[in-house]
């Protein structure tokens, strides 16, 4: 299980489906393709609905807020210096991020064997 686990977020995390790791597991930035180019299989069916957003940004946040307070205590600029640096770059390294953590809540949900039918039980 656990191997199978592994699988699944490194397929999700290569934007690739989790059933066989060959078709593409978007069909637009976040949208979900109905079915893989490559095994026809459905990954709609894997909930991935508030879990990618919260992951993103524990992960941006844990690397980001780090760096912002030895910026700060090292060079100490001013505050609005503070602003054009760090909101557009967390904004740009957040919608980067997105895609690969949805990817991998997909890829976990499918080796586990989560889905939105056994979700509704």
């Amino acid at each position: 299980m656990g191997s199978q686990i592994m699988t699944g977020i490194r397929r999700g995390l290569a934007l690739r489906c989790p059933q066989c790791g060959d078709g593409r597991l978007f069909g637009r930035f976040l949208k979900v393709r109905s079915a893989c180019d490559a095994c026809g299989a459905d990954n709609t069916i894997y909930p991935s609905d508030d879990a990618p957003p919260y992951l993103t940004l524990l992960v941006v946040g844990h690397v980001m807020v780090p760096l912002m307070l030895w910026l700060d205590f090292v060079w100490t600029p001013a505050l609005w210096v503070q602003f054009a640096i760090w909101l557009p770059l967390i904004a740009v390294i957040t919608i980067a991020t997105l895609p690969y953590v949805k990817g991998a809540v997909v890829g976990f949900a499918w080796a586990t064997g989560v889905t939105r039918q056994s979700a509704r039980q």
